[in-house]
């Protein structure tokens, strides 16, 4: 008898085991479960027990002019018989759903594009939307998968706060539309919080119920596939092997699922065991230190934020608080110091963290990395278990491209400008106060005798005198452009040719107001090429005034602008391309310094935030700079990098902080030269009043020198330089 009771208490733990790590119904019974096989005469059954209903058993939930069903035979190739039959629609069609209980959904949509004698369905070209959300936007299979044979699963998680909810179809004008599939599942409440943490600057994030998302990734790292069968939530797990990059670097590991506790706070409904049960630890590298990176590559869309959730479960240490190691996301750190033992509880205890990444940091491919701490903190190793990349809605509610429901367009393709590209701009106008005050303290003893201040403190350069007609030519005289001082007109089959037609392997930069691609023009020159976004604020108008303003900025330490292309709408202008904008002695960029210091613009942010931006400033200039001044340029700065453009400042507003900056840096300089002149003595002047506002600035007397030539601005003093744009006012 108590042999048959022990018996019975391991068959029941056995069932436990069992419920947790089961099929997509253990554990929770989803409200909503409306399962559609399109363009089927009779409901079908999938390989996992899930029953499909055919059209005539779902003709409550759609609206349509068209009933076009097709079929193909049979095929043991296809991972469901879903995929056999399809619904083509001519026309827009909506299917419309009455929701049990609101709130968190799936939304799968199954396309395969199999032949038939109604509609070639590799050409269909065609919209998803619901009310709120673009789901697919002019989507076409042939155009969204290396093999147009392949089946397509397309899957959403929306947050439905209505009880209706509304799937609508719209083909492009000449095309189709068509599904083989739709399931509308309800997801618990738990599966996503309203908050996160941000990776870059490191801080909460809140608000991720008011997004949708689209599961891009979901990888069962050092492990096998997971079939939605398999899943607590009839998810689909892939191997990791095709995005590591380095197989050599990575070993897998595994344990038995049953040894997988799930501590307080943590549900098999995040991920199942058999995804903790596996994982990928660093390979053995055959040394005594080891010190390098486990690294997976996503190919992504870096127009839009995404949300990672990495999944972690420490089966390889021995004992507890040995394993020590840092996570990194896009070469910035992720996770400093990650110690499972600790933030789980205990070994083989699940652990997950979501992190958002802002679209200003996104690129395209995404990178996870993992690595030691390098310190002496336990073994040298590091462990994940499973990623996940879901895209996040953007600003117009759409999943897939720039426009919303209602047809309006994002404001930005991204939130804001990329903060290196930022930060070296606004270091670059620095750099021209870094160099006038060099030139102050060298300045000839008869200086005051000369035309003007400029005269001796600012090269004057040639102009455009030296621009060179393209070997192919283009359709408007570039004699006319020099003339009028706007620099060469390229042809927009010049800058394709420089940049590879626009090839993402060319750009070196990205911001509010398009991509930067780098490239040499046919005199050599290599040159920085801004082309412009159709979703940036700027327009055509906008564009040409900058160009004339900018064709007159001329200085060694600023850079220059080169020429423009406005063919067929672009709105294309080329740069010259500085690499080092000097006042830190280093590139923008520079992967061979230690992480912190990688990114300048992040770097500098941290000494600003310690109050010790000197830190980064190149050794010869320490004690040229004033304070004051150093602190006004430095929080005008930091205003600039904010994600939102309607949180940055005006150009105008930029411009008169760093006249204001100018002018307190002058008076330190004009200060500290005349305390020098020991024979003659002179107080030293008091620093000059911020203006009151960029137009109060802009009304100041104007020399004689620039009633003579305000051509350029090369040949004005050093306030003046900023007042002729004081007036701009894009952010």
């Amino acid at each position: 008898m108590p042999l048959l009771f022990t018996i019975l208490l391991f068959l029941t733990g056995l069932a436990s085991v069992v419920a947790i790590g089961g099929g997509p119904t253990a554990g929770f019974k989803p409200a909503d479960d409306i399962l559609i096989d399109c363009g089927s005469k009779s409901s079908t059954k999938t390989p996992e027990g899930r029953v499909f209903k055919s059209d005539s058993e779902t003709v409550q939930y759609i609206e349509a002019k068209d009933d076009i069903q097709v079929s193909a035979p049979p095929s043991d190739k296809l991972p469901s018989p879903i995929y056999l039959t399809a619904r083509i629609f001519r026309e827009e069609a909506i299917y419309k759903f009455h929701l049990t209980r609101p709130g968190w959904h799936w939304v799968r949509l199954h396309f395969f594009a199999f032949p038939n004698d109604k509609f070639d369905l590799q050409q269909a070209t065609f919209s998803v939307l619901t009310e709120k959300y673009v789901l697919l936007h002019n989507f076409k299979l042939s155009n969204n998968n290396n093999d147009s044979l392949a089946t397509v699963q397309k899957e959403y998680l929306v947050n439905m706060t209505d009880a209706q909810f509304a799937l609508r179809f719209k083909p492009m004008k000449g095309s189709a539309a068509f599904i083989n599939g739709i399931e509308l599942v309800s997801a618990p409440d738990e599966l996503i919080s309203d908050a996160g943490t941000s990776l870059f600057p490191v801080n909460g994030f809140s608000g991720l119920s008011d997004y949708a998302y689209q599961s891009v990734y979901r990888v069962n790292v050092g492990g096998p596939l997971i079939t939605p069968q398999n899943d607590t939530l009839g998810r689909t797990w892939t191997p990791d092997k095709e995005y590591l990059k380095d197989e050599n670097l990575a070993k897998d590991v595994k344990t038995n699922p049953t040894a997988i506790i799930y501590p307080p706070g943590v549900t098999p409904l995040i991920a199942p065991q058999t995804v903790y049960a596996t994982g990928a630890e660093m390979a053995d590298s055959q040394t005594i230190d080891p010190n390098f990176n486990v690294t997976w590559n996503f190919p992504s869309n870096p127009s839009f934020h995404y949300f990672i959730r990495l999944h972690f479960c420490d089966i390889i240490s021995k004992s507890l608080n040995d394993l020590y190691f840092n996570v990194y996301i896009n070469g910035k750190t992720a996770i400093s110091g990650l110690d499972l033992s600790t933030v789980a509880g205990d070994l083989s205890a699940p652990y997950y963290k979501d992190i958002v990444v802002n679209s200003t940091l996104m690129k395209s491919e995404l990178q996870v990395q993992i690595g030691p701490m390098g310190e002496d903190t336990g073994k040298k190793n590091a462990i994940l278990n499973g990623v996940e990349v879901l895209k996040m809605s953007n600003s117009v509610n759409s999943l897939d491209g720039e426009f919303g429901v209602d047809g309006k367009r994002a404001s930005m393709g991204k939130q804001g400008m990329v903060a290196t590209a930022g930060f070296v701009m606004m270091f670059g106008a620095f750099v021209g106060l870094g160099a006038m005050v060099y030139k102050w303290k060298k300045r000839p003893q008869d200086w005051q005798k000369r035309n003007s201040f400029s005269s001796w403190l600012l090269p004057i350069h040639a102009g455009d005198s030296t621009f060179m007609t393209s070997k192919t030519g283009s359709h408007k005289s570039n004699l006319y452009n020099s003339a009028l001082g706007l620099g060469r007109y390229f042809s927009l089959s010049e800058l394709q040719e420089v940049t590879k037609n626009f090839d993402a392997s060319e750009i070196i930069g990205v911001g509010g107001f398009g991509n930067v691609y780098i490239g040499t023009i046919d005199d050599g020159t290599q040159v920085a090429i801004k082309r412009g976004n159709p979703q940036s604020e700027q327009g055509i108008t906008e564009f040409h005034t900058e160009i004339q303003m900018l064709s007159k900025l001329r200085h060694r330490h600023l850079v220059s602008l080169i020429g423009y292309c406005d063919e067929n709408s672009e709105m294309i202008l080329v740069y010259e391309y500085m690499s080092n904008e000097a006042l830190c002695a280093r590139p923008a960029i520079n992967p061979q310094l230690p992480r912190e210091q990688v990114n300048l613009a992040e770097w500098a942010m941290l000494w600003k935030q310690k109050g010790l931006l000197e830190k980064i400033i190149d050794p010869h200039l320490v004690g040229t700079v004033n304070p004051e001044s150093m602190k006004k340029f430095a929080e005008a700065a930091e205003k600039c990098l904010a994600d939102y453009g309607v949180d940055r400042p005006t150009m105008g507003d930029v411009l008169w902080n760093l006249e204001y900056a100018l002018q307190l840096q002058e008076a330190f300089s004009q200060g500290k030269a005349e305390a020098e002149e020991v024979e003659t003595p002179k107080p030293v002047a008091a620093p000059a009043a911020a203006p009151t506002s960029p137009a109060a600035a802009s009304e100041r007397p104007v020399s004689q020198t620039e009633e003579k030539d305000d051509s350029t601005v090369d040949q004005h003093s050093g306030t003046t330089m900023f007042t002729q744009f004081a007036s701009l006012n894009g952010r």
